[in-house]
């Protein structure tokens, strides 16, 4: 059987290209991301626990440019702090790293174990922390380099049963904007990405059925959303809402936090069903809609219009 160093080291010869690392790979936003720098000409290093999924992939996608599949799960930080240096001395310098995996659950906070919220804690933000570590010095040193993570639109107020999502979303978003403080003008940049609702696997599953039928048309596709991620990388910017319409969530705040909590609070309770974990999704979302207009209807909840909230995991 091939060693994992071996398979690290066949895949992922040096070329002129630049180099871009991206957990969360084996699907969703983070899949689409990958293909598409691939596709750009970069080589590839895929991070994510499902190493076959991940072979194939990087088969796939040498067809582009060279492609490294690393079988890791992000929630382990004692694997990930023993492997990401092995992993990163065999490719060399990054240029492009992206945090696009991710967990969810979706209960209320004092029925989720501290177990669960750390687990959170470590593959949004633990695991991109180290990775961000791991490749930042070698990025300053060169005075380029381009970190992009994948937030969600609930960090921005947090929705029903997303204590643990919502929060670690948060704190990536804080890292990503003091990075991008601390690092003004070195030629590195820094982006946090905040989707909404997103067409996924990560929805196929038995107690989601239902809330993929009730927000069918508010989902976009992944390749949606990587799309508008790597324009960062022509046109750097900090913070990027996909779809653009989500940014009506910042006026809102401003205008008046006690009305976006109720708007948030009231309609991401779940009506029915059952609730789960899940790993290696995409991103989610604490709005219902993603219609402007749709604000002027924020009032008391109407009956049997209270929908369920689910993210990803997922990334």
């Amino acid at each position: 059987m091939q060693s994992r160093s071996t398979e690290i080291a066949r895949g992922s010869e040096k070329s002129d290209d630049g180099l871009a690392v991206v957990s969360g790979s084996s699907s969703g936003i983070g899949r689409e991301i990958a293909g598409a720098l691939a596709r750009r000409g970069y080589r590839t290093v895929l991070i994510a626990r499902r190493g076959e999924v991940l072979r194939e992939l990087a088969r796939d996608l040498s067809r582009h440019a060279p492609s490294t599949p690393v079988a890791l799960d992000l929630s382990d930080g004692g694997a990930l702090d023993s492997m990401l240096p092995r992993v990163l001395d065999g490719v060399g310098p990054v240029d492009v790293l992206v945090n696009a995996a991710g967990q969810g659950s979706y209960k209320p906070f004092l029925e989720c174990t501290p177990d669960e919220h750390q687990r959170m804690m470590q593959v949004h933000y633990g695991a991109a922390a180290a990775m961000i570590r791991a490749v930042l010095p070698s990025m300053l040193a060169r005075g380029s380099g381009h970190v992009i993570n994948i937030g969600s639109i609930s960090a921005k107020m947090g929705p029903w049963g997303h204590s643990g999502y919502a929060a670690a979303k948060a704190a990536l978003t804080s890292l990503t904007e003091t990075l991008a403080a601390e690092h003004l003008g070195s030629g590195v940049h820094f982006s946090i990405v905040q989707p909404g609702f997103v067409d996924t696997p990560f929805f196929n599953g038995p107690s989601l059925r239902l809330l993929r039928a009730q927000n069918e048309r508010r989902m976009i596709a992944p390749a949606r959303v990587a799309c508008r991620a790597l324009r960062v990388l022509d046109h750097p910017r900090l913070q990027l809402c996909v779809p653009r319409s989500y940014r009506v969530v910042d006026l809102i705040a401003a205008l008046s936090p006690a009305l976006l909590h109720r708007l948030v609070a009231v309609r991401s309770r779940p009506a029915s069903g059952s609730l789960t974990d899940t790993q290696d999704g995409a991103a989610s979302v604490g709005l219902p809609s993603q219609q402007p207009e749709r604000i002027a209807s924020i009032g008391a909840p109407r009956h049997g219009d209270q929908k369920p909230v689910e993210q990803h995991g997922r990334r």
